[in-house]
């Protein structure tokens, strides 16, 4: 069965539902969301997707993401994927909103909210989702992008050159 979203309009008010497939064939607007989450040695979780993705499998992104549901808020989703990824509990007041996007081709046309975990996570990964883990620091992130762009997902190089400055500051 196929997923359903809401696709939305330019203000991102909701106009009307489209198969995940549908959304992504047609370029409509839709939401989605990517949370930044830490180990329990306090570096970064980024993720490695799995083969069975249908969009940039095999590239390293957030420690989570995915889509917002029909109906759904993002914080709600961003609670979801991080229990349907990491196989970790959190609620929203270990989540922290630190950046909101509009549509663009590097998020797929899609209205982004990010956001960091404040409390460190030991994940449990679902293996169709996620390939592989692997702890950084911001640093190191920034070396492996500008090394090798081409093993990250397109929104995630987007996501982190707006983030990057600000994501170790934010828990200090």
């Amino acid at each position: 069965m196929s997923e359903i979203f809401d696709y939305v309009d330019e203000n991102d008010r909701v106009i009307g539902q489209e198969t995940r497939a549908g959304v992504h064939r047609k370029g409509l607007y839709h939401r989605a969301v990517h949370i930044f989450s830490r180990s329990e040695s306090g570096k970064w979780i980024l993720q490695r997707r799995s083969a069975e993705k249908d969009l940039e499998p095999l590239l390293w992104t957030t420690s989570c993401s995915g889509h917002v549901d029909t109906g759904e808020a993002y914080l709600d989703a961003a609670i979801r994927e991080f229990q349907e990824e990491l196989g970790a509990q959190v609620n929203s007041c270990d989540l922290v909103e630190v950046l909101r996007l509009s549509p663009c081709v590097e998020t797929g046309n899609e209205f982004v909210r990010v956001y960091l975990c404040k409390n460190h996570v030991r994940p449990l990964p679902d293996p169709h989702e996620i390939l592989e883990l692997g702890e950084f620091t911001v640093s190191e992130i920034t070396r492996l992008v500008e090394a090798d762009e081409g093993r990250f997902c397109k929104s995630f190089v987007h996501l982190f050159s707006l983030v990057s400055s600000r994501i170790e500051i934010f828990f200090k």
